[in-house]
Formats: C-alpha cells, structure tokens, sequence
C-alpha cells in the first residue's frame, strides 16, 4: 500500500465504523418496504435494513464501510440501510477465558442484548460474524465447540421468530507467526495467551458453519479465503501477515472479507465497462462513452466516469494472485483493425497494448490520477464517519455490558449528523469527470519483424 493512502485507511480506522440512515428524531425502524432498485438480483432484494453483529473485527468495521462502498458504486442506492453494531470481545458462546482483558471484565454474550438489536433496530437482513472470541483462544474441545453451535442456533431462532434473513460469514484467520514469541503450546490446563494452533479450531469452527449450507443456510466462508490468501502470499513474502497481533485484521484483511461476501451477496464491487466497437463507432450499452471518433486509423472517445469508492485503495492494497472479485474500470475495444495500439490520455502516453489485450480489457485504472481519485476516496471517507458517529449512537442507545466503550451522540442527534453526510455523498456520487483516450496504431516492432 502507498504511504499516504496508507496513512489515510489508517486514520480512517478512528472513524469506520457502522452505518444507518434513517429520518431525525427516529429511534427505531419504519416499517421494511420493497425496494424495486439496485438490489434486484442480490441476497438484499427486498431489504431496506442491514444489520451486521460481530465482534471488535466488525466493530472496527472497515469491511462494512467496503461492502456499503460497493452497493452505493453499484447503484447510488440510499435506501437500502447498513448498520454495524458489532461489539468488541463479544461471542455468541457465552465463553470467556480466564484473565480476560487482565480480569476486569468477561466477554459479552451476544445473547444479553440480541433481543434490543432486533426489537429496536428491525432489520431485513443480518449478517454475523462470530467464532474468532468463542473458542477463547484455547485448543478445540467439544464442550466449547457446542456452546458455539448453540449460540448460533439461538441467534437463528431469534432471527426467525422475528422475521429476519440471516447471513452468516466465517471468522477471520488466526494468525500465530506474528505474535510466535507470545503463543502457548498445546497440553496446558490454562491459556491467558493464544494457543498457537488456534487457526485449527477455527478451520474446524468455519467447516461445521460452511457444512449448514446443505441446511439451507446461506454462509460466506471469509476464513478460507483468508486461509488461501495467507499461503500464497507467503510463497514468496514468508513474513507476510494480515493482522500484526494475530487477530485484528488490517484494511487488506477487511477488503478480503469484504470481496467473499460481495459475491456471497452478489453484489459487483466495482466493475465498470465501456465497449466500443472499432469498425462501426458504437459503444455497448449502458456506457457513458462519447464523441467516438475514427480517423486516420486512430480512435478517440470521450468516457464521463463516476467515482468508484473503493478505487483507490483497491488500486494499492489488493494486487491478488488470482482475484475472485475485484474493482475495474475497463475499456474494451473490439474488432480493432491494428495488431497494436498505443493509448493515449490526451497527449499523455498511457500504454501499448494488443489487439487481443483490448477486447479483454485495459483497465483504466493503473493510468488514475489524484484528481480521478480524490472523489472516490473522499465517498470512502464520509462513510466511515457517518458509520462511526452511527455505530456509537445506537450501541449507546440500546445498552451492552462491554466497559470501555465510545459514548455516542444522542441517536437523532447522530442521525441528523448522519443525513447531511449522506447528502454529500450522494452529490458526488453523481458527479462525473470527463476523460479523452485516443488509441494510436503502434508500428513499433521487434527485430524479427513482429509487433511489440
């Protein structure tokens, strides 16, 4: 990742938090209506209200901001609602470890405040992400691995009598290397630190989760993801982690959370295309390709681009072995006559390329600049504030026995607060920046005689 968008998603963290647009003055849902927009075709068709629960890793929220930063490129769709309240140190197991937080206080069991979540907020839909807090960092057992198997039965039964789809993500990756020097083996009566093989508990805790599906359970396995990413990145970087303390994922980690579950709820992430055909002049629809000009063997066009969110930070922190789902912005030219081209952006040279690498896809953004940037970074931004003057508003309002915690706005307050963030957001997202590409024959060739 680039330093200073480094230190931006960094900063960022102080603010991402969870997201809720509703009317001033409300404290509670109005009642769920049919949505007839962007989430048609998407596990939200019909949802006006998300409800995310989990632990400090969704608390954090960077992959809600993701998710959310998606469905809005998608669509500009405001009324389909994301709320995050996932609370840090929470399990759906009722299990805490000994010495847990140095012994001021035991894990919160989601179960003391599941019923506020659902009576107050009245979601369509929940997402959960739990696992990592149940087993308490000790070896698998039975006992322990049954608590969890009954905390999320209850969450389900919960969601069931009151009428609510629920989503269930895998937990995050353990990570012993990082912290190697502050694991324990396996063997001992007590763990006050991570037992170094806690990532096999949770393989086991993710199959039995992923094994529901036959039940009719929709579930995205985020962990063997993460589980795959980890070992690949490592052929070639061993050193390479997600989360420096074993557990707290970094914004690469939230963005690989966030990819499993935008094509779990099959929503793009941000794929933008513009066709043209190079022999008759005509873009595919829907595009926002313009003034196509042929002439002298040259093409050129005008594309009126919309920000993308998550372009930016996608751009530095997910080059993917082998990407499931991505952010593009692609131009793709077909039936092009020359064997190469050269891409220009104005008089600015951009590329060469083939006639085979057009009709793919050139994605358009390895050539942004700051300025086709900012927009979608400054989208980015405001929804992380919105999410964290939200988050704390409504976990304040609805109470929880986690100490420790941000004392949030008066919920109207922070909703008020909250609409006018969105506004802006919705004004930029409609802002479009006009970009010109000419494509250039390139009779460069090699000593053999061949196109470059």
């Amino acid at each position: 990742m680039t330093a200073p968008l480094f230190l931006f998603r960094k900063w960022m963290v102080c603010l991402s938090f969870a997201l809720l647009l509703v009317p001033p003055g409300l404290s509670q849902a109005s009642p769920a209506k049919r949505l007839d927009t962007a989430a048609q075709g998407t596990l939200l068709d019909g949802a006006r209200r998300v409800v995310f629960l989990g632990d400090s890793i969704t608390y954090s929220g960077q992959y809600v901001d993701d998710v959310e930063a998606a469905f809005r490129a998608s669509s500009n769709e405001n009324e389909c609602e994301f709320l995050n309240l996932g609370l840090p140190s929470e399990t759906v197991s009722g299990l805490s470890e000994p010495g847990h937080a140095g012994g001021s206080f035991p894990r919160p069991d989601l179960r003391e405040r599941l019923d506020r979540i659902l009576g107050k907020t009245r979601p369509d839909v929940v997402i959960a992400c739990y696992g990592i807090n149940d087993g308490i960092y000790y070896p698998f057992a039975e006992d322990r691995f049954q608590k969890f198997q009954e905390g999320i039965l209850h969450l389900r039964e919960c969601a069931a009598k009151a009428g609510v789809r629920i989503i269930h993500v895998t937990p995050p990756t353990f990570d012993a290397l990082p912290i190697k020097g502050g694991t324990l083996p396996a063997g001992l009566r007590e763990y006050r630190q991570p037992y170094e093989g806690y990532n096999e508990v949770m393989d086991r805790y993710s199959a039995w989760l992923v094994s529901q599906r036959t039940n009719g359970w929709t579930v995205v396995d985020a962990h063997t993801a993460m589980n795959n990413f980890l070992a690949e990145r490592r052929r070639d970087s061993p050193d390479f982690t997600l989360a420096r303390d074993g557990v707290h994922v970094n914004d690469l980690g939230h963005w690989l959370i966030a990819q499993e579950l935008l094509r779990g709820l099959n929503i793009p992430a941000g794929r933008t295309e513009g066709v043209v055909d190079f022999v008759t002049g005509m873009s595919a629809p829907p595009t926002h390709i313009q003034d196509i000009q042929k002439q002298n063997g040259e093409l050129r066009l005008t594309w009126q681009m919309t920000p993308m969110p998550l372009e930016g930070f996608a751009m530095a922190s997910h080059p993917l072995p082998q990407p499931r789902l991505g952010v593009h912005r692609l131009l793709m030219v077909t039936n092009a006559e020359a064997p190469r081209y050269k891409i220009f952006e104005g008089d600015a040279f951009l590329t060469s390329v083939t006639r085979g690498q057009l009709a793919v896809g050139i994605d358009l953004r390895r050539f942004s600049r700051p300025d086709t940037l900012r927009p979608g970074l400054e989208i980015l931004r405001l929804i992380h504030e919105k999410n964290r003057l939200l988050t704390d508003a409504w976990l304040t309002e609805m109470g929880h026995k986690r100490p420790g915690m941000e004392h949030g706005l008066p919920l109207a307050e922070a909703q008020a607060r909250a609409a006018e963030l969105t506004a802006r957001m919705s004004g930029m997202m409609r802002h479009e920046t006009v970009r010109q590409f000419r494509l250039v024959p390139d009779e460069t060739t090699t000593p053999g005689g061949q196109a470059n």
